[in-house]
């Protein structure tokens, strides 16, 4: 006859924690790996509506415009990183995102249909090779 506190519960319950904490684990260690081992891309590519509005230099500080008939955004490039820092979209996902250096990364405006791309100086990502969360 079981009852509540019984040996099969607190055992069920043990091993709850202990697979929570191997996943956070796993989690977290990937996600310090994809950190320490992404390689610094040399360009910031930007489209709109899935056209090019252009390539920037993550070496030089620069501010960009980037705005059709009715909205804005602006991008920063400081440092070797480039962040949205202003935004007239209802909701701001892009400005409140991190700045961005590593190849692959990016910052999408939904309402604007803006992506912003780190890649290498070529403008591609060589997508021929093995990237990060495949090694």
């Amino acid at each position: 006859m079981l009852r509540n506190g019984s040996d099969l519960t607190k055992k069920s319950y043990k091993n709850d924690i202990f697979l929570i904490l191997f996943f956070l684990i796993i989690g977290l260690g990937t996600f310090s790996f994809m950190q320490l081992h992404g390689k610094s891309g040399a360009l910031v590519k930007v489209r709109v509506n899935n056209k090019e509005f252009g390539s920037y230099s993550l070496n030089k500080n620069q501010t960009i415009r980037i705005e059709e008939d009715d909205w804005e955004n602006i991008l920063e490039i400081k440092n070797g990183k480039a962040s949205m820092i202003k935004a007239d979209c209802p909701d701001k996902i892009c400005v409140n995102h991190a700045a961005i250096s590593k190849k692959g990364e990016t910052i999408v405006c939904l309402p604007h249909k803006v992506v912003i791309e780190v890649v290498d100086q070529d403008g591609t990502q060589k997508e021929n090779q093995i990237d990060i969360i495949s090694k």
